[in-house]
């Protein structure tokens, strides 16, 4: 998929973006370059690949009590 200059200047309309004339041509060029590394991303072969749940398997985070406090402000004066 190539993304074009008028690609560029109406995605940045719905983004509601200012995007200034000298800064069309570049982003298209990084957009386009970052399609490109998608793409590669889907040749991956992930066959037999388990799916992470999270980044850190087995850790848990202690739990606090769920008490309603006053939010220990200070009393005023």
């Amino acid at each position: 998929m190539s993304i074009d200059e008028k690609t560029v200047r109406r995605v940045a309309k719905l983004a509601r973006l200012s995007l200034p004339e000298e800064r069309v041509a570049p982003m298209a060029g990084e957009l386009n370059a970052i399609m490109a590394w998608i793409e590669q991303l889907n040749e991956v072969d992930v066959e037999g690949v388990e799916p992470m749940t999270s980044a850190v398997e087995g850790l848990s985070l202690p739990m606090r009590e769920d008490v309603v406090t006053d939010g220990e402000t200070p009393s005023a004066c």
